[in-house]
């Protein structure tokens, strides 16, 4: 079927429907639309369904000069307009680009990259013989005001690359850059196109957590309203559970919560997961469980192969979902499905050096200017490893620790010294991320500070044993209290404890902060620490692993999040240390 045979969807005969060219005065909107379509066609003329798209410009011209379709019904020509310019073939951007050939493993050497691109550490090479769907990317986020830096461009013409056929050659494309680089423009100007490739399509967004994923989809609505091509869609919906971009084909764009069975029954031909680096490989899994069977049947029923985006700044070790996908994706031997693309420093370059930071950072000279870049260093001067993941796009190593070598030795507890006299008891328990093991403390009043200690038979791999020994200290200790908090990784033994009757300290989320804020005070007091413990192998590793995961205005907590290895044994001790002061009665 040639293109003039091709039946455009929302359009009856769209050639003929079309008014022809003197049916009205011109006026000057239409004027400035024929002199601008004379300009294309001296170089590209319209041929097929291009000569129906011609006319309906002409058509939305005279529309506007005339005024005798106004509001919904220009918006209804301008929509088919976009329709038409959606269904045919994607563009061919070989003619405006270098021609070369990708490595033996299918990605990109420096030397053969577009020169205006930021060098990246390592990504998938454009192959020049297939046609993408990039420049309509690239179209849709000028309209928004938002035109697409080099890297954004690049990913996209390579991300949407189509075989013969016309479907797409990847299925998921990973994405992994700096802070302040512009990943959520990228995002929203390819699901737009996405959308508008045909009727009824979906798309899907989430990011670290569901209310996340809501806050940053409404940001995008904002951007989206302000564009020219707003008509394309009804107002956005913005409440709480409903919220949602529907197009005037019936597509959706639609954020979800990063929780198993979120898209259970739903279709997706589009999936975006943002801040991949904040979730661990178990919630992974479980997320693709709920998202893999809605595009089972989508490519039968729309002719298109449906996409996964996951897009992240690196984070840590226990980034155990992102840190799967770039080791294979870093590899000798990686997907050949996979789109991969990957800025930020080098292994070997000093985070503090400025000028190396900026000149690996794509968003650099587009999205802020060096004397930015100055300022986000100094927000971050207490934490230079975060500093260092952020904007240089490094994952965090353990050659930092929140908590002072000498602060902490100054607090253990020597044999020498006499055993505090029995009094009241707080036990913490802390499960590890993935639960990679768990960890249980007890903690007592010692003078003018406190004793913890990990308890016996309170550290092995794993969660299935905790809850039972939490029942053995129990019964040995009837007066005692337990902390656990009931976020996080903790949150099921939480719920286990609370159903078992055991004595809880109420632990909220600015509990936990207050009890970091006290147990790293109390360790780094000039006088001498007055957070004292007993050693243990978990809590020496944990000691030396913790970093800082700030909460917001200043404050921090011990970051599971922005720490190599497991913490549950200073988390377990940070909250029995702070418990034994806030009892239950």
């Amino acid at each position: 079927m040639t293109l003039d045979q091709m039946e455009l969807p929302g359009l009856e005969n769209p050639a003929s429907s079309a008014p022809k060219w003197g049916e009205l005065p011109k006026g000057a909107t239409e004027l400035a639309t024929i002199e601008a379509i004379a300009e294309i066609e001296a170089d590209h003329p319209a041929t097929g369904a291009r000569k129906a798209i011609k006319q309906l410009c002409i058509s939305l011209a005279q529309s506007i000069d005339k005024g005798n379709a106004k509001g919904r019904a220009i918006a209804n020509e301008a929509s088919q307009l976009f329709v038409m310019m959606q269904q045919l073939e994607p563009v061919d951007a070989a003619g405006d680009t270098p021609t070369y050939t990708p490595n033996s493993n299918g990605y990109s050497m420096h030397s053969q990259l577009p020169p205006n691109l930021t060098r990246p550490r390592k990504v998938t090479a454009r192959n020049y013989s297939r046609a993408t769907h990039g420049p309509k990317v690239a179209a849709i986020a000028a309209e928004m005001g938002q035109p697409l830096l080099p890297w954004q461009r690049y990913t996209c013409d390579v991300a949407l690359e189509v075989d013969s056929f016309g479907i797409f050659v990847y299925s998921t494309v990973l994405v992994t850059v700096q802070r302040q680089a512009g990943k959520t423009t990228l995002d929203l100007a390819a699901a737009i196109q996405n959308m508008t490739m045909g009727r009824g399509r979906r798309a899907w967004y989430t990011a670290q957590t569901g209310g996340h994923a809501t806050e940053k989809f409404l940001e995008m609505a904002d951007v989206w309203e302000e564009s020219n091509i707003k008509m394309l869609a009804k107002r956005p919906r913005r409440s709480n559970g409903s919220a949602a971009l529907e197009f005037l084909n019936g597509s959706k764009f639609r954020p979800f919560p990063p929780l198993a069975g979120a898209l259970d029954g739903k279709q997706s031909d589009r999936t975006t997961m943002d801040e991949l680096w904040m979730h661990t490989a178990m919630q992974y899994s479980l997320m693709r469980q709920s998202y893999n069977p809605t595009q089972t049947t989508r490519r039968k029923r729309t002719g298109q192969r449906p996409q996964n985006w996951l897009m992240s700044t690196e984070g840590t070790v226990e980034s155990t979902a992102l840190n799967m996908l770039l080791a294979e994706a870093r590899s000798s031997t990686p997907d050949p499905h996979t789109a991969f693309f990957d800025w930020g420093i080098a292994e070997d370059v000093d985070p503090t050096d400025l000028q190396a930071v900026y000149d690996a950072h794509p968003g650099a000279g587009h999205l802020f200017d060096f004397s930015d870049l100055q300022g986000f260093a100094a927000q971050y001067a207490d934490s230079p490893g975060e500093f260092a993941r952020a904007f240089g796009n490094r994952r965090t190593g353990a050659t930092e620790r929140v908590i002072p070598a000498e602060a902490w030795a100054s607090g253990l507890w020597r044999d020498s010294e006499p055993e505090p006299p029995l009094g009241p008891v707080c036990f913490g328990a802390a499960h590890g991320v993935d639960g990679i093991d768990t960890t249980i403390t007890a903690t007592e009043l010692a003078g003018l500070g406190t004793l913890t200690s990990v308890v016996e038979r309170g550290h092995a791999p794993g969660t299935t044993w905790a809850l039972d020994r939490l029942l053995e200290l129990q019964a040995a200790f009837p007066a005692a209290a337990f902390a656990i908090d009931k976020f996080g990784p903790s949150a099921s033994l939480h719920d286990a404890a609370e159903r078992a009757k055991l004595r809880l300290v109420d632990f909220g989320t600015g509990d936990v902060i207050a009890a970091t804020q006290n147990t790293f005070a109390n360790l780094t007091r000039p006088g001498g620490s007055t957070w004292r413990y007993k050693a243990h192998p978990a809590l020496e590793e944990a000691a030396q692993l913790a970093t800082k995961r700030f909460t917001g205005d200043g404050t921090w907590v011990f970051g599971r999040r922005a720490s190599v290895g497991s913490i549950s044994a200073l988390e377990a001790a940070n909250l029995s240390s702070h418990g034994i002061h806030h009892l239950p009665p």
